[in-house]
């Protein structure tokens, strides 16, 4: 892909919200202040504090697959927190979760260690739609016994929260809303705030993220075709370059825009970036269609 121009990166980043993992990762890199944030309001814990908060992760997997965390954190009692940013639903599997819940106990374990030691842990996916189909903004599994469903305790924990039906009203609901703000000054809490305004709107942020760009557009166009949306990424230029012969160029790249916002699983900035609109032009269609402010 050819370099970004300044005006291309400015409109990327304009875009950006901390639901596109990339720009999440980088928000979150050593900022625990960030970081207990998030957690205190996920778990609903007010004396949670984070000591440790690293991102990309790598747990190796000697002869098996491998773990890359978004966030990976620890807290003044030694538990260890997951968090896994997943726009498309295909990528928060019960299965992943299970494997990356699995994944934390090995990396956690030292050879010599007792298994008395291991720490609780916890595994969340924030996605931005429904992943478990129950209409439910949080749900929280742990094990129990069958019969009794007296607690198992063996400290493991996973979540799954659906950013688009958390309550507006709650604090759960104002941090899923930031984490979908892509203005600064638009964000409930300080903590967010500051720290993505300091990569939007701040002369050194802007300068650690013009690397990022590209990895960013790339990334989104990786994971799509992972999880198997290359078709409908096809389907879509096919339709818009026919159109395009058509009606005009101008309507083919509005009508592919609108193939790949219903598909649900790019961002509105990499969507601006296949179609050559604006992020205006796109947030236009997307409002017209689905009625929402922003992602």
């Amino acid at each position: 892909m050819a370099r970004l121009t300044k005006k291309q990166e400015k409109s990327v980043m304009d875009g950006l919200t901390l639901m596109d993992d990339v720009f999440f990762t980088k928000c979150f890199t050593d900022s625990t202040e960030c970081a207990s944030l998030m957690l205190s309001i996920l778990l609903g814990r007010k004396d949670l504090t984070v000591t440790e908060a690293r991102t990309q992760k790598w747990i190796e997997g000697i002869e098996s697959h491998s773990a890359k965390l978004d966030v990976y954190a620890r807290d003044a009692r030694g538990n260890i927190f997951n968090v896994e940013i997943q726009r498309a639903r295909k990528g928060a599997s019960r299965k992943r979760a299970r494997f990356y819940s699995a994944m934390i106990d090995s990396d956690a374990l030292k050879k010599g260690t007792e298994y008395k030691e291991l720490p609780e842990s916890y595994v969340i996916f924030i996605t931005e739609r429904d992943a478990i189909g129950r209409g439910k903004a949080v749900y929280e599994f742990d094990r129990y016994m069958k019969g009794t469903w007296e607690p198992f305790g063996d400290g493991t924990h996973i979540l799954f929260i659906s950013a688009d039906l958390a309550d507006r009203d709650t604090d759960l609901g104002r941090l899923m809303e930031d984490l979908r703000c892509p203005d600064p000054e638009r964000m409930h809490y300080r903590e967010l705030r500051d720290r993505v305004g300091y990569f939007k709107n701040d002369k050194e942020g802007r300068i650690e993220m013009s690397g990022e760009f590209e990895r960013i557009l790339n990334k989104e166009i990786e994971k799509a075709v992972k999880e198997n949306t290359k078709k409908c990424l096809e389907m879509g230029l096919k339709e818009g370059t026919e159109i395009g012969h058509r009606r005009g160029l101008e309507e083919g790249r509005k009508d592919m825009a609108k193939s790949l916002l219903a598909e649900g699983s790019f961002p509105v900035s990499k969507i601006a970036q296949l179609s050559k609109l604006s992020i205006m032009e796109v947030e236009s269609i997307r409002n017209s269609i689905k009625g929402m402010t922003y992602k």
